[in-house]
């Protein structure tokens, strides 16, 4: 659910989440493109920021974060490697891309 991968994806980044008190913020973003498109608004950044207000906010947790950064890392040179073996013939990739 949002309310569980919200503060997870805080963590992750180590960026502050915030949550929209509108829902449907690209609804919301949709009409703040149209209005500037038109002329209403003078632009999406100034229009934004007087329009969008926030429910709360997931600030992530330093430890946590540094915690998934070594994970990250690890699994960046267990990747490569497998890259690797796939480019040499001597394994198949698990993931092929549509269309290919």
């Amino acid at each position: 659910t949002a309310q569980l991968r919200r503060p997870i994806l805080a963590v992750v980044t180590g960026l502050t989440v915030h949550v929209p008190v509108v829902k449907e913020a690209t609804a919301l973003g949709c009409a703040i493109a149209a209005g500037v498109g038109v002329g209403i608004w003078p632009s999406l950044a100034e229009t934004g920021e007087k329009l969008v207000r926030w429910d709360r906010e997931h600030k992530p947790n330093p430890e946590n974060f540094a915690v998934y950064q070594q994970a990250r890392e690890k699994w960046q040179a267990v990747y490569q490697d497998q890259r690797a073996l796939v480019d040499g013939g001597l394994t198949t990739s698990l993931w092929k891309a549509p269309g290919l």
